[in-house]
Formats: structure tokens, C-alpha cells, sequence
């Protein structure tokens, strides 16, 4: 899992849990059901650590849960954004795009 410092306490998200993460300037916001969480580190630290196989790197600033895409629409000229279960939506950029579709086998 993730570890996250809450305050004084400290969280393990287990990776399942995780929806999305969002890049916030020096940090990366860890998102789900209970909300977001902050982590110092960078995206391309999680693109290293996470499963590439369940989590895709949809957009400069967004890697995404395929486990949580209900569908992927388009948005935009060349864009698309991805549905989650929760409601959320996630960019998808021109060159995201196509690494979803490969590993959705689309």
C-alpha cells in the first residue's frame, strides 16, 4: 500500500483503494472513497511503484485505476476523459489515449 502521514497518524492505503492520483504542484493528491490524500513525491515515483498493468498514466498530471473506469468518453477535439466508478472524471490526453486502449485491449 500507500503510506500517508494524517496529521500525527499514519495510513496505509491499500493499493485497490486507490482511484486516481492528481499532480498538485510539489505533491501528488491520492485519491478515494474516503477522500484524497497528500503525498510528497512525484508521478513518475508512482508510475515506478504502481502496477502498470492497473494503473495507466492518463494524462500529464493524472494516473488512473482501470479498475475504476466505468467508460472513456471524448471531450473536446483530440481529448477523452475517463469515467470513474465514483463518479470522478479523469482527463485523457491525445497521448494517453492510446496507452489506455492497449491495455483495456480496446
Amino acid at each position: 500500500g500507500i503510506v500517508i502521514k494524517d496529521g500525527s497518524k499514519i495510513k496505509i492505503i491499500p493499493i485497490q483503494d486507490i482511484f486516481y492520483l492528481e499532480a498538485a504542484d510539489d505533491f501528488v493528491k491520492v485519491f478515494t472513497k474516503e477522500g484524497y490524500f497528500l503525498k510528497n513525491k512525484t508521478m513518475s515515483h508512482f508510475e515506478q511503484v504502481l502496477d502498470a498493468s492497473q494503473f495507466v498514466r492518463s494524462h500529464r498530471s493524472y494516473i488512473v485505476n482501470l479498475q475504476q473506469i466505468t467508460r472513456i468518453d471524448p471531450y473536446e477535439k483530440d481529448n477523452h476523459v475517463a469515467v470513474l466508478r465514483s463518479g470522478a472524471k479523469v482527463p485523457v490526453s491525445r497521448t494517453g489515449y492510446p496507452k489506455l486502449k492497449s491495455i483495456l485491449g480496446l
